[in-house]
This record gives structure tokens, sequence and C-alpha cells, in this order.
């Protein structure tokens, strides 16, 4: 071989190996210089698996104290991270990842005399190991292709129970798996998401990322320690999800004020409902609606959900101070036009919100509240001067999910009365009002749903409500002042959704009915004297069976 051909080998060789550098981001080694002698390599194999060596194409090169440095061929292979972290952690060691080029690889097991060959796993790693890592991307892939927004990872006394959350309703995903299974299982996702699979006493919150059909979906990771095992939930975030309040908000009243409300230049809008309500959507939906390039849009969350371009997010960090109310005091800093606050909590936040409201910033912020009257009323609960309520407020929008009936299979019917008892005066009909059930067809896996629909209450801040609000006045004493300004609430918007075909009565009875929402809709409505719906205090003749109103 001439000079001129090792050379150009040579530079070949060292192009490849600063390729590798930059591709996986870790020191690259040469097995002819780095690779330890004879004694210490069998021990060092004998630490990290000597079939794993072979299977995985690991080098083990040194031991740092704890530490024991290994070269691999391939430094992205998760089944032989997965591997690595977990054996090492068991003698009380770390990895150390670095790579070595295949070609050297190769010529250093050509040296010694050993076959290329990837070794065969024994069958217990094989038990062990790979049925984890395909039971994992399984879990991952049906949450993602079934739209789910939820994966649960539970263990039991005796099995490991996977369950996905579907249109707001946990499913069981997988049947039952053995329990030997979920300690691999739990430390194969925190791997991915970065945690320390040593710490199983403590709660852990992590992160990871997926790509499916060509969308990043990011998964936000949270274990919690339980009897029989570590729990895991997965929240699916799929980062190319964009938001319109117009596909979420389907009655076109409730839609039009909220869109007025944001398109003031200054003011509070609150949003307000249980945990998984879709307020952060909602949320996320209005800055949407604004996000332009002559606005300074700023927000606060907790965690940050979804990528929002042209916006500045910020992340709360409470291990470092960096809460609500003092990312709020910074933001007042920065020349914001819009600020969103992930949720407001406790006096300082809400304080802080309401002062931004009052000198010249349209402020949005969720709270914790079971309709838009008890919102108020909270607001006064966190100390806030009646005055400043009612200076700031421009409205508030209390909202919860319904799931929607599967447009293929669902079956319009005449419920009967005693069906529609618990509904009060806002169903009495004489049976001319068609509902819609849920049945089951291939389109909706069976389950009569696909999907879910917004039900809105939407409290705009009229004088009358600002002499009340400033009075003191009850939850009981706003909601029914807002009634009579036209006010739609929560159950009478779903039984709307319900009318049209969007959702059940089953539903509307699961998520929204509640005895105080029933007393103050029926103690505020009139009723059809055709078909006896309930009727609108806007409506002039019955939209369903045409007959003209006739109060009193």
């Amino acid at each position: 071989m001439t000079a001129l051909a090792l050379s150009e080998r040579t530079l070949a060789t060292h192009q490849r190996l600063f390729e590798i550098k930059l591709l996986f981001g870790v020191m690259v080694i040469d097995p002819e210089q780095d690779a330890p002698g004879e004694a210490e390599s069998g021990r060092l194999r004998e630490l990290v698996g000597s079939e794993a060596c072979a299977h995985y194409r690991l080098l083990p090169i040194r031991q740092e104290q704890s530490t024991v440095v290994v070269a691999m061929v391939d430094p992205d292979d998760l089944e032989a991270i997965d591997h690595l972290v977990r054996r090492l952690h068991c003698q009380g060691l770390a990895l150390r990842r670095v790579a070595v080029g295949e070609e050297e690889y190769g010529r250093w097991l050509a040296r010694r005399g050993v076959g290329e060959e990837r070794a065969v796993l024994p069958e217990w790693q094989v038990q062990e190991e790979s049925p984890v890592l395909r039971l994992a991307g399984q879990i991952l892939l049906r949450a993602i292709s079934s739209g789910s927004s939820d994966i649960h990872i539970e263990p039991t006394e005796r099995h490991l129970r996977i369950r996905l959350r579907q249109d707001g309703v946990l499913r069981e995903a997988f049947e039952p798996l053995p329990i030997e299974i979920a300690p691999a299982l739990v430390s194969h996702f925190k791997v991915l998401a970065e945690l320390d699979i040593a710490e199983r006493r403590l709660p852990q919150d992590g992160r990871l990322r997926r790509h499916f059909d060509g969308r990043a979906i990011d998964f936000r990771l949270s274990t919690l320690p339980g009897r029989y095992g570590e729990k895991l939930v997965l929240r699916l975030l799929d980062s190319a999800a964009r938001f319109r309040l117009a596909e979420l908000i389907a009655d076109g009243q409730t839609l039009a004020l909220v869109n007025r409300w944001i398109h003031r230049p200054h003011g509070l809008v609150l949003v307000t409902g249980p945990t998984g309500s879709g307020k952060t959507t909602t949320l996320y939906a209005a800055l949407e609606e604004r996000n332009e390039v002559g606005l300074n849009i700023v927000t606060a969350e907790d965690p940050i959900e979804y990528s929002l371009p042209g916006v500045t997010q910020v992340q709360v960090l409470r291990e470092k101070g960096l809460d609500f109310a003092r990312i709020l005091r910074a933001f007042l800093r920065q020349d914001p036009d819009i600020l969103l606050v992930g949720e407001s909590r406790d006096r300082e936040t809400i304080a802080t919100a309401v002062e931004a409201a009052l000198t010249g910033h349209l402020v949005l912020t969720s709270l914790h509240t079971n309709d838009a009257a008890e919102a108020i009323v909270r607001l006064a609960e966190l100390g806030i001067e009646p005055y400043l309520i009612t200076g700031a407020l421009v409205g508030v929008l209390a909202q919860r999910l319904v799931r929607r009936l599967c447009a293929h299979c669902r079956e319009p019917y005449y419920p009967n009365p005693e069906r529609l008892r618990p509904f009060g005066a806002l169903t009495a009909t004489t049976g001319k009002v068609v509902f819609y059930r849920a049945r089951s067809c291939d389109h909706c896996g069976g389950t009569g749903y696909k999907g879910r629909v917004g039900v809105y209450e939407a409290m705009g801040i009229s004088e009358g409500l600002r002499t009340l609000i400033a009075d003191g006045a009850s939850a009981a004493r706003l909601r029914g002042a807002a009634l009579e300004a036209g006010m739609q609430t929560l159950l009478t918007s779903a039984l709307q959704l319900a009318r049209r075909g969007l959702t059940s009565l089953e539903e509307v009875e699961r998520v929204v009915l509640t005895d105080a929402g029933l007393h103050a809709c029926t103690a505020h409505t009139s009723n059809c004297r055709g078909c006896r719906a309930e009727l609108r205090p806007e409506w002039i003749d019955c939209p369903y069976c045409t007959t003209p109103r006739q109060d009193g």
C-alpha cells in the first residue's frame, strides 16, 4: 500500500471519528490506545456483563472512582443504555458513555481473536429486557394513535395495569401484565426522561420526546411511590397542536362574547373549572387570536405545555424562588401588552394580576372554582378588595369537557319523562324534542364517543353585577343577576349540545349536572307551551317547535 493511500485512509478515519463525535456529542476513543489490559478488561467486562458487551458492541475502558467509562459503537442505543445504567446501579456505579468507530471496534476484536458476530443474549436477558423495550414502544404508539391524553402505568398486588385516558375516561389498554416486569418498565421510562432511577421513595417529574407521523410528541412524566411500586403517569403534549376559539366554543353567542373580552386593551379575564376541564387549551386559543407582531405577549406557566411561536413563555421554578407572582412583577418591567398567568392560586399572584389589569394590560388567568359566580367570590376570599374587582374584571368563563357522540353511530331517540326528571324544568317535554345516545361502531372503537366538546358559561361583568360585587354579594345573587341578564349556565349549555346531537344526556349528567346548577337554572327559566323545552331569555319563539313565546 502506498504512502498516499495510507494518508487518505488515515484522513478518512479521522473525518469519520469527528463526525461520530458531532453526531452523538460524546468523546471518541481509539481502542488501540485506550483499551485496558487483559486483566483489567476482564474485570470491567464482568461489571458490565460479557454477553451484553458482545450483543451491544460495548468496550469497557476504565473505572474512575464510582463511574465506569464504556465505549459504544452506537452511543444512542437506548436498550444498551438502559441495561448499563440498571446493571451498574445495582453495584453502586454510574455510567459515562464514549464512542468507538465501528471499524476500529472490529479491528480491535480481530486482533484479540474474537469474532465480530453480535452475540445472542442469554434467555434471561431476552425475557427481561427485549419485551420491556417492545412494550414501552407499544404503549407510546397506542396512546398517540388513539388520541389519548394520558398514560397510567400502575403496579398492583399481582399485576401491572396499563390504562389510557381517552376522551376524559380511563380505559384498559392491555391485558394485565406480570408484576415482575414493572421495575424494568418503570426504569426504562425514567431513563428516557433523565430521572434518577435509584430514587423510588420520592415523586419525580421529567419529560421525553418521540416523533410520530412526522410530528414531535412530548410526554410529561410523573412518578409516584405506591404500596406495590412506582406508578407512572405520562401526559401527551402534541407540539404541532394549534388552537382556535371558534373550534372550541360551539355556541355563537358565547364565542362572540369571549372574543370581545380578549380584544379589550386592558382588563382581567378569568377562565375557571376543575383540573382537566380544558382551561389551558382555552387560554392558548385566546392568545392565538391575539398573537400578532404588534403585541408583546408573555406567559407564566407551570409547566409550559405547548410552544407558542412569537410568545415569550416563562417556566415557574419554585425551587429557585421563581413563582407566578415574581414572574408577573418582572413582566410589568418588560413593556407587555398581554399577560397570561397559568394559574392564580394565591393572594400575591392574583393581586399582581389585578394590578396589571388596572394599569393598561390585558391579563388572562385561571382559577379552580365550579362556576363563574364562584370565581368572583373566590377573588374576594383571596383578599382582593371589591372596588379593585369591579375595576379590573372584564368577564369570567367557566367550562367543562364532555365526550362528543360519534357522528357515525349516534342514534336519535325520544327520552321518556322519567329519564328527563333529573334535569327538572330544563328538559320538560311532551316527547317532541329529539336527543341522541351512544351506540357502537369501528370509527369510535366501540365506545359510542369520539373526541370531546367544550361546555361554557360566560359571565360578562355588567353595571348591575358591578354594583352587586361592590356590595359583597353572594355567589347565588351574582348567578341570579347574570341569568336575568341572559347568561347561559353550564347546564343549559350542555343540554343545548345534547339537543344538537353533539353529546348525550348521560354525559351531561356525568360531567355537568349538580344540584346547585339545576336550582339556579330552573329558578330563572321559561318553558315553551308547545314542547315544554327551556327557552333562553332572548328567544321570542321556540326554536324547536316554533310556538310563540308566552311567559307568565
